[in-house]
């Protein structure tokens, strides 16, 4: 049986500490992959609201399923992956990317009165647990004034804080080749001394804020973009206890390349995607527009411990006809966005419609990740949150998964 992993949202992992409850923890592989016919193939840490958003070339190109001629997103000074990924391309198109058959089944087994929850906050403040929660990224430049290349332990039982044994079969860690740090795959094959990952140096931000205890912080994620190298770093329980970084599972990629992670294995989420790129930027739904994807959970009793392409990895429990890991949700074409939204919600849902929210983790049904940042506007929560689960529907990404040209180790979409 798969390793289960439960990833909670912050209000949802706020109610449960509330309630004295202590959540179970997880990661890593072992669940039975369906990936769409898979056969193996500037300095200091700042925010994402605070990096450049919306510089780039044109993406051009275009596969039968609609050429996306949007500038890419930017973050410090890398796209956010090339164009062509997957999640950088518009799915509106409902003839070429009809709803699946089992959109219906999959969302009355939610609920259809389930409203969209935007899982991200106002707070800016670390120390503030109530009012800090989102997902922040942090953005280094690799060099020794802005970035700790860290020694990085996955094994919490020497800290005497935590059991937990986490996932270095199956996570990336950076390795000093002498002339900088590189990226290795399979942290189990590096010695445990020579495993590293970027922290920033100074003002660090992460998932959960300054909480630090592995037993009920949640699932504390750290998201690092390295600028220059163009490459991102995640980790999932990332926590430093008595000097020394822990981590379950960490996930490293060139943000240049099209290539997924191996098949089966596990990230800083349950759907072995990267999350940076997923996330909600109060910079980009400022600007009235959103030009990527968005990540959503639901809960374990919903999901399949399966995946379907563009995800690598499932988790949880042998659902039979749940939802798999990887699956995309739209909103629907008829749903009409009201002009007196704030534009930052108008943007959310046109992204929603636009480019989907994909099936990446175990948490609360319908919550969709984002970044804290003082910049959102409080009635974007409550506007989002007036968009019902049955306005949505779940979309066949046949007219990729089903071209000559796709490959299931490629996050490729148009070519």
């Amino acid at each position: 049986m798969g390793k289960q992993r439960i990833a909670l949202g912050a209000l949802a992992w706020s109610a449960v500490v509330a309630a004295g409850l202590v959540a179970c923890g997880g990661g890593g592989g072992g669940a039975a992959g369906v990936a769409g016919g898979d056969t193996g193939v500037a300095a200091g840490a700042t925010l994402a609201g605070a990096g450049t958003i919306g510089a780039g070339g044109s993406t051009g190109g275009g596969n039968g399923t609609g050429a996306d001629t949007s500038a890419p997103t930017v973050l410090g000074d890398c796209e956010m992956f090339p164009p062509q990924a997957v999640f950088n391309t518009r799915i509106d198109d409902t003839s070429r990317f009809p709803a699946h058959g089992s959109s219906a089944a999959w969302i009355g087994s939610i609920g259809g009165s389930r409203p969209f929850h935007a899982d991200w906050w106002l707070g800016t403040d670390p120390t503030r647990r109530d009012a800090y929660y989102g997902m922040p990224v942090n953005v280094v430049d690799g060099s020794a004034a802005t970035t700790d290349w860290a020694t990085l332990q996955y094994d919490f039982r020497a800290s005497g804080v935590s059991s937990n044994v986490g996932y270095p079969h199956e996570s990336d860690c950076a390795v000093d080749n002498g002339n900088g740090y590189g990226i290795a795959r399979g942290c189990s094959n590096v010695a445990a001394g020579q495993r590293r990952f970027p922290f920033p140096r100074t003002n660090l931000l992460n998932e959960g804020g300054t909480c630090n205890d592995p037993n009920t912080c949640g699932d504390h994620h750290v998201l690092v973009v390295e600028q220059g190298a163009c490459r991102l770093w995640e980790g999932y329980a990332t926590f430093k206890l008595s000097g020394q970084w822990y981590a379950m599972a960490t996930a490293a990629w060139d943000m240049k390349s099209l290539d997924l992670r191996p098949a089966s294995w596990t990230a800083a989420d349950a759907a072995g995607l990267p999350i940076t790129p997923f996330l909600a930027k109060a910079a980009e739904a400022s600007s009235g527009e959103i030009r990527h994807a968005l990540r959503v959970t639901f809960r374990d009793a919903v999901l399949s411990n399966g995946y379907v392409w563009p995800a690598r990895h499932g988790a949880g429990s042998a659902n039979a006809g749940g939802i798999p890991f990887g699956s995309v949700l739209r909103l629907r074409a008829d749903f009409a966005i009201p002009d007196n939204w704030t534009t930052q919600a108008k943007a959310i849902a046109r992204a929603a419609k636009q480019y989907g929210l994909y099936v990446a983790d175990i948490g609360e049904d319908f919550y969709i990740q984002g970044e804290p940042s003082a910049a959102w506007d409080e009635n974007t929560f409550r506007q989002l949150g007036a968009i019902p689960l049955s306005q949505m529907e779940f979309v066949d990404m046949g007219a990729v998964t089903r071209d000559p040209r796709f490959s299931a180790g490629s996050m490729a979409a148009r070519w």
